[in-house]
């Protein structure tokens, strides 16, 4: 594997400096919690058990899994060989080095020398989510389940579980079928509210399990202020100018001044400190409005043969990611970058609404013959899809009433890439 998966630049505007300059990190959809969110009606959770799943290390645990020879060795995720790139995840021993995430694989390798850089493989890991998000529905209701975040995940054992033995038990179960069935470690937290289950799966790791209680919010109450949803270093030192370092001195805090410094938020951190987060599993889902997808390239490439691979590779993913949700496109956008880091690009419009691979590589093509084409001398570093007009789909080859024509076969291989692998199978097609 010679790519890295990245999906945090997009391009900006058309002027050079722009490109060089001007590169906009795409944020996560989670956050903590709106005070809208809380019953108001309680104070606090009675009789409520939420657990909070956090995998250890993720990418790079899952990369040792599938490499016995990285096992016990400093991993990072993210980033190349000759020290280029950033750090997006890294191994517990890597972190003991002092390698931590969001730090160039450059930095890195100046505290700790040994380390192995491997790339990112998005796909397989958002393969394994999806998977242990199935494994989670035979042990709680599918609508008790909150993925917070790729490697994140909340859930409400109640209704299966009237007491914390009931609650221990239940979630050492998916802790050990997770383990079984994924050959991962998760550290988890349970607790009668989201907060304190989400501070709690960090007090053990890696491969932890903590319950916090209303007779136990000592745990909590230690902690810096900044373990709690929401704080970062600039709310921090504010919190600090409050004479506020603890979330048990938060929680004890007068409501009012942080009203006054906060706003809202003030309200919802005096509240979650307290161990008052009456906040439910979240299972708000918006319409989709695009899709898209970034791969930023190890080794740069500028020979038709790899730049056309490279390009249907992407197609096949993005029309995969459709399918998943039940989509079809009908405008597709095609992005590359260069080593010098400008950017070029184009879009198109399909003929009809598909999420057919070989429809989107065709026009994929032609986008490509629109812009500066790589060459030996300006090499292709990075290539981006974008699919937006999007409509759900019915599952047929074309919206022609009077044909009748069979349903997409792509459904079937996406099956069988599930189980064997991308590489598995794919539909021929002609350069």
């Amino acid at each position: 594997m010679k790519e890295v998966s990245s999906n945090y630049f997009i391009p900006r505007e058309k002027d050079r400096k722009w490109h060089l300059n001007k590169r906009v990190r795409i944020l996560p959809l989670y956050s903590f919690p709106h005070i809208k969110e809380f019953n108001h009606k309680i104070t606090e959770h009675v009789g409520r058990y939420f657990i909070h799943m956090d995998f250890d290390a993720f990418y790079a645990q899952v990369e040792q899994r599938d490499n016995p020879r990285l096992r016990g060795k400093p991993v990072s995720v993210g980033g190349t060989e000759n020290g280029g790139g950033i750090v997006m995840t890294a191994s517990y021993e890597a972190r003991a080095k002092g390698v931590d995430t969001g730090m160039s694989v450059y930095q890195a390798r100046q505290l700790c020398p040994e380390l192995i850089s491997v790339p990112c493989y998005g796909p397989k890991y958002e393969a394994i989510v999806l998977h242990i998000k199935e494994m989670l529905t035979q042990h709680v209701p599918d609508d008790c389940i909150e993925q917070y975040s790729v490697d994140e995940c909340f859930a409400d054992l109640t209704p299966v579980a009237k007491t914390y033995e009931k609650a221990i038990e239940t979630a050492k179960k998916i802790k050990q079928h997770i383990l079984d069935e994924e050959g991962l470690t998760i550290s988890v937290g349970l607790s009668y509210n989201k907060t304190y289950a989400k501070l709690a799966s960090k007090l053990e790791k890696p491969d932890g399990f903590t319950v916090v209680t209303q007779d136990t919010k000592e745990k909590i109450y230690n902690l810096p202020a900044n373990k709690l949803w929401g704080i970062g270093r600039r709310i921090q030192r504010r919190l600090w100018a409050l004479n506020i370092n603890s979330i048990g001195e938060l929680a004890n805090a007068n409501p009012g001044a942080l009203r006054k410094e906060f706003g809202v938020n003030g309200l919802v951190f005096h509240k979650m400190a307290r161990g008052e987060d009456t906040t439910e599993i979240c299972l708000k889902e918006r319409a989709e409005k695009s899709l898209s997808h970034n791969h930023t390239l190890t080794i740069p490439v500028y020979s038709e043969i790899d730049v056309l691979e490279e390009i249907r590779r992407m197609g096949e993913y993005i029309c995969r990611k459709l399918r998943s949700r039940e989509l079809t496109t009908k405008m597709i956008g095609f992005t590359i970058r260069y080593e010098d880091l400008s950017y070029d690009s184009a879009k198109g419009s399909l003929s009809k609404y598909s999420n057919d691979d070989r429809a989107v590589y065709n026009l994929l093509k032609t986008l490509l013959s629109r812009v500066k084409h790589p060459s030996k001398g300006l090499r292709a570093r990075m290539f981006g899809i974008a699919a937006w007009d999007l409509k759900p789909d019915l599952k047929r080859e074309n919206l022609n009433l009077f044909e009748d024509n069979l349903k997409n076969p792509y459904y079937a291989f996406d099956t069988l890439k599930e189980k064997y692998g991308d590489k598995i199978i794919r539909m021929g097609v002609t350069n």
